[in-house]
């Protein structure tokens, strides 16, 4: 009797374990799992491991999604990798498509929205199919007026290394303790130190994804230097990336529109913000020899916000008006 007791508690302790393990990550986008307030740590991969699901409620009122990636590196060497953070509604309809791309260090992306009541959101992390696994460690923070139906996921997540070679102190050496070693040491915090939420991860900071549009948004800070429009040498590689793009997705005309903040005269802000387009349709024409009648340019100045230029309390907030400083590229999808 007693030892059938000890087996029943047994099975169910094994049951509990493997519900608290599955609850830190669900790949089951019927039953994701609850974010917590605060940061939400795990790790990802293309090879079984994802894509990852979570769920939260938002509104009504103003939510920030606060993203974090770095990539686990391929054989031991940095890769330049992509991670995805698809937002969708109740219905299953994708609200939102924001990606990080890392080489080699954490990167941070925020997302900023008003939404006008509740709802319960699912969020998605997807690494890119590929025939080698790709990957890396991620952070998920959602501040505002969002409520969650747990506590703060993955608290032993870490970022680990595909190296195929370690040296007899590396825990993935056949001497070893046989686990996961570090890449740099412990995980950085998405506002822990040595992480600005203000810094983009790369000029190209977000795509947006629909069946028939592509909307590529590029931060104006790392294309341009202060009232400038002028392209700045590091803000090549996205462009370079953009025009792959172009090449591969597009039917029609792309559209590139420039924006700024609300500092300024308007009608200064529409010349800066056309200056600009201009300079990335002539660096895709002039730089990757794409057809110039396959473009159409636009400066709208400060008339579209994508965040607030100002706080509650009617203070500047120049964490906003960096997003609306952008240059956004449409394109026409192939269908």
């Amino acid at each position: 009797m007693l030892q059938t007791g000890l087996k029943s508690l047994a099975a169910i302790a094994l049951l509990l374990g493997c519900c608290a393990v599955c609850a830190a990550q669900s790949h089951d986008a019927q039953h994701p799992t609850p974010l917590g307030p605060g940061i939400n740590k795990g790790n990802v991969d293309n090879k079984g491991n994802g894509p990852n699901y979570y769920y939260f409620y938002a509104g009504p009122g103003h939510v920030e999604l606060h993203y974090a990636f770095r990539e686990m590196g391929v054989f031991g060497n940095p890769l330049k990798q992509a991670l995805s953070f698809d937002l969708f509604d109740e219905t299953n309809s994708l609200i939102n498509h924001s990606a990080i791309v890392s080489v080699e260090k954490m990167e941070t992306f925020t997302q900023p929205g008003n939404i006008a009541t509740r709802h319960k959101l699912t969020l998605r992390v997807i690494s890119p199919n590929a025939a080698i696994r790709l990957g890396g460690y991620y952070e998920i923070e959602v501040v505002g007026a969002a409520t969650f139906d747990g506590k703060a996921t993955g608290a032993d997540a870490k970022p680990l290394s595909t190296a195929l070679y370690a040296n007899q102190n590396d825990l993935l050496h056949p001497n070893g303790n046989g686990g996961p070693v570090a890449l740099t040491g412990p995980p950085t915090s998405l506002t822990g130190p040595g992480v600005s939420l203000l810094t983009p991860g790369g000029a190209l900071t977000q795509v947006q994804e629909s069946p028939k549009e592509l909307r590529l948004t590029l931060a104006a800070d790392i294309l341009f230097d202060f009232d400038k429009s002028t392209i700045r040498p590091d803000a090549h590689e996205a462009l370079d990336h953009v025009a792959q793009i172009i090449r591969t997705q597009s039917q029609g005309v792309v559209r590139i529109e420039g924006f700024t903040d609300s500092k300024g005269e308007a009608e200064y802000n529409l010349r800066l913000s056309k200056a600009r387009a201009d300079s990335v349709e002539n660096w895709m024409i002039e730089h990757e020899g794409l057809h110039a009648a396959g473009f159409a340019t636009q400066g709208l100045g400060a008339t579209r916000f994508v965040a607030p230029n100002a706080k509650p309390d009617g203070s500047d907030d120049p964490a906003g008006r960096q997003k609306n400083r952008r240059v956004e590229v449409v394109i026409q999808r192939k269908t």
